[in-house]
């Protein structure tokens, strides 16, 4: 179902649709003026990353000074991530992190 932008071309009011595939093309009118004379328009669009993609910004020298052997580089690293995310992170992150600097290992 998109959503189209139009303008009414007897009062100027441009407006924004959602046109199901149902909707004949005729059935449309101006929210302002009740007008069937609409012009569809050409309008930009937006979209959202998905969870998977928003973990791709790390540059690819961003663990290069990551020690998988010792808990306290793994922890800065995850902190410099979680700033870097502007503290966005999900409550597993800071469990894991808890986790990382009270292991017995």
């Amino acid at each position: 179902m998109p959503i189209y932008e139009y303008r009414c071309d007897q009062c100027g009011h441009r407006q924004s649709r959602l046109v199901y595939s149902w909707t004949p093309a005729d059935g449309l009118a101006c929210t302002s003026c009740l007008a069937a004379d609409l012009t569809k328009l050409v309008s930009g669009f937006s979209f959202h990353r998905s969870w998977g993609d928003s973990l791709n910004w790390m540059p690819d020298n961003a663990a290069a000074d990551l020690d998988n052997s010792h808990a306290g580089s793994i922890d800065a690293h995850m902190g410099r991530m979680g700033d870097a995310m502007g503290g966005l992170v999900t409550p597993d992150f800071h469990e894991h992190r808890h986790e990382i600097n009270h292991s017995d290992g």
